[in-house]
């Protein structure tokens, strides 16, 4: 028996979703399915097979740790390493047959040394900084970085890539900017003959509003777990959430006025009310933030969290809700009955990203894989 405070992840919602993504991008485009932070909360291995199932061609991670973690469960696909490396990562991303990007020529030079002494030939991508300011050669030097790297050994340019810093947002001067700069490079390099076989910048929010930002491959993220990056984005694409939060009501007590419920005593009754214990908290994942403002559903009834949400419980309201009793499950982000609160009402409510909400729970909340893959 499980802990009772678990996530489901639904593999038939993320199949779905991966379908829905492919249909909208066409037949042409590649995707790099990513499972970075452990596929957003949603486990990396896991969704990384569903992924490599249905035809994704090669996931995305940020940290070298991620990639060796997904080869030691025997995931043998192309891994990309979104994030940035140092010197002595190298031989790591060797072992590990790991895909690095390239930004920088001193990197790149020792890339190219540690290839040649292993007599192994590197794929790595370039990264170009069209606009978000992190690791990447900026744009207007890129075509000259790339010929730099012609001449180096052992060392394949196999990709080019950018980043979109506000497809996520209603307004697309900046987004259209990006990808006039990207273009621009993509045709200087064309003009001088150096094709790299795949071209990458579509995040989720590019995907949804940006088509031509697609080239020959799209990086959907959070839109593979069925959530949108924000308000602006959240053009129906036919995705379904992927991960359901749940619990357990623990403990029933019946309060009088006066009575104080958790930390600090924020929260003094009124009136005679029934208050549940739930045990999940601040350490699941659950923020602080939503003490005596968050909702969770019990006997498809909202109710409210009252007093502070705790290390390891919280406490709500079910006055108002028949027959609740220890043991009724409790629906923290999902759907229970006619009622549903989403991950992405959790975050506007904590004024965030849904990003944020589901890579906040915690490893100690067991993840409870659903629907397996249909034949």
């Amino acid at each position: 028996m499980h802990r009772p405070a678990w996530v489901e992840i639904d593999l038939n919602a993320l199949s779905h979703n991966v379908s829905a993504i492919k249909k909208m991008v066409g037949p042409q485009v590649k995707i790099m399915g990513i499972v970075k932070a452990d596929a957003y909360g949603h486990g990396d291995y896991e969704v990384s097979r569903v992924l490599l199932n249905h035809g994704v061609e090669m996931l995305g991670i940020a940290i070298l740790e991620e990639g060796i973690q997904l080869r030691n469960k025997g995931i043998e696909a192309p891994l990309f390493l979104l994030g940035g490396i140092f010197e002595d990562q190298i031989d790591a991303v060797i072992q590990y047959n790991l895909i690095p990007a390239v930004y920088d020529l001193k990197l790149a030079e020792a890339l190219s040394k540690r290839a040649h002494y292993y007599n192994r030939v590197i794929n790595a991508h370039v990264y170009v900084d069209t606009g978000m300011g992190s690791i990447g050669v900026k744009y207007d030097g890129a075509v000259e970085f790339i010929r730099s790297l012609q001449a180096m050994k052992n060392l394949f340019i196999g990709g080019i890539y950018t980043h979109c810093s506000c497809s996520d947002e209603k307004e697309s001067v900046f987004t259209n900017l990006q990808i006039k700069r990207f273009k621009d490079v993509l045709a200087a390099l064309g003009a001088i003959m150096a094709d790299i076989p795949l071209k990458h910048m579509a995040n989720s929010g590019a995907i949804i509003g940006h088509p031509d930002a697609y080239f020959t491959m799209v990086r959907p993220g959070l839109s593979l777990y069925g959530l949108y990056p924000s308000e602006e984005v959240s053009r129906n694409i036919g995705i379904r959430p992927v991960m359901s939060f749940k619990t357990r009501v623990i403990h029933i007590k019946d309060m009088k006025p006066g009575d104080v419920v958790g930390y600090s005593g924020t929260y003094r009754v009124t009136k005679p009310t029934r208050v549940a214990t739930l045990p999940f908290g601040y350490d699941d994942g659950y923020n602080r933030l939503l003490s005596s403002k968050g909702k969770v559903i019990i006997r498809g009834t909202q109710a409210s969290i009252i007093g502070r949400v705790c290390m390891d419980q919280c406490f709500v309201d079910v006055t108002n809700i028949k027959g609740v009793s220890v043991g009724d499950e409790v629906v923290v982000y999902g759907s229970q009955g006619q009622e549903t609160i989403s991950i992405e009402s959790v975050a506007k409510q904590l004024n965030t990203i849904p990003y944020e909400v589901t890579c906040a729970v915690s490893k100690r909340v067991p993840r409870i894989y659903i629907n397996h893959e249909e034949k």
